[in-house]
């Protein structure tokens, strides 16, 4: 198990946002965050980052997160915002580099991750640009590439199986790379990785994730197994919208009207 959640609440202004939400995140998995606008996708999300004060208990690795100091926790979880925040004058092949960071490397080290990983995500013709002229498109994917290569120095320096938590990371990529960034996620579990994923698109979740959490106004109404979570009934309920489940050839496909 990579983390476990007990009794995770949270209000803002007087508004309970999450409502004692409990589960575990296994190893070589891929969990899928699903719910409607406004269900809590994201702010449970940044609880499981320790970028928000929840009630409840949070534990990495079997070790309470707020025990983990900063650089510890960059050598154990990687974390995908929604939206960057990133407003400092870099070029695309520094921001790279701040995955290599929290780790033991030393420069030429670093400077070789950051040349492969260039090489693999094929944005050699960004590496020299300011990260804030990108499009919303490129800065995703540079932000994917950092995230990743910081996943992989987890798994690389020994720190066991590291969390991979991904807030809407194809709302901004086109089909291309949203099929790279699906490749990409199975390799992380196959390496023994955790990748928790907020998603829109019902049908990608149902192909990508092995279990499903399905949110609803800051409750879980239903987590587990995709195909024991995502039913015709329970999509309809929670999305207020009339839902149908077509299986065809191995594989299911839902359609709304």
């Amino acid at each position: 198990m990579v983390m476990s959640l007990e009794g995770i609440s949270l209000s803002r202004n007087g508004k309970q946002v999450l409502a004692n939400i409990s589960g575990e995140l296994g190893a070589g998995k891929i969990i899928a965050l699903l719910g409607p606008n406004g269900a809590g996708k994201s702010t449970l999300i940044k609880a499981m980052a320790r970028l928000l004060e929840c009630q409840g208990e949070i534990r990495l690795q079997g070790r309470a997160i707020e025990k983990f100091s900063a650089e510890e926790l960059a050598q154990h979880l990687a974390y995908l915002p929604q939206h960057s925040q990133l407003q400092f004058p870099l070029e695309v092949e520094e921001v790279l580099s701040l995955a290599t960071l929290p780790f033991s490397l030393t420069r030429l080290q670093q400077r070789q991750q950051v040349k492969q990983v260039i090489s693999d995500w094929g944005i050699e013709s960004l590496a020299d640009k300011d990260f804030r002229q990108l499009s919303g498109g490129e800065q995703q994917r540079c932000q994917i590439a950092r995230t990743y290569l910081q996943l992989s120095n987890m798994k690389a320096e020994g720190r066991g199986c590291g969390l991979w938590l991904l807030d809407e990371p194809a709302s901004s990529l086109d089909l291309e790379h949203q099929q790279q960034l699906q490749k990409i996620c199975l390799q992380a579990t196959q390496e023994g990785h955790c990748v928790v994923i907020v998603l829109h698109d019902l049908n990608q979740a149902f192909s990508l994730a092995d279990e499903v959490w399905l949110l609803d106004k800051g409750q879980v109404r239903a987590q587990g197994k995709t195909t024991e979570v995502m039913t015709e009934q329970m999509i309809s309920h929670v999305f207020n919208v009339s839902a149908r489940r077509i299986d065809d050839a191995g594989k299911s496909l839902f359609v709304f009207g």
